[in-house]
């Protein structure tokens, strides 16, 4: 049922296999009844929220409407850390296309 995310996952450990083991990047993602994407009922077509936490940083990709996200932080970041920044970004969005949203 939650293919996409599922997938996006498996990309970005695939892509960033050493920030995973040492947990410099990690996402959470949330649906909006506040159901984690590990959460048997998380259900990706209501999804609200993904989170980006890179380098210790928190990034946040919030559903605002049908197809438009709002994309947040509080962080300076580091000229170096731009072009990770946009490849994982780039690939949460990728994935996050491919799903059929349901806004009851």
């Amino acid at each position: 049922m939650n293919k996409n995310i599922e997938k996006m996952v498996e990309e970005l450990k695939k892509e960033y296999p050493l920030d995973y083991k040492t947990e410099n990047i990690s996402i959470e993602v949330i649906d909006k009844n506040n159901n984690y994407d590990d959460d048997a009922d998380f259900d990706e077509s209501k999804l609200w929220e993904v989170r980006i936490f890179y380098r210790d940083k928190l990034f946040t990709l919030r559903r605002k409407y049908t197809d438009l996200f709002e994309i947040s932080d509080d962080n300076y970041l580091d000229i170096h850390d731009l072009d990770d920044l946009g490849k994982i970004i780039n690939i949460i969005g990728k994935h996050l296309k491919k799903i059929s949203y349901k806004w009851d």
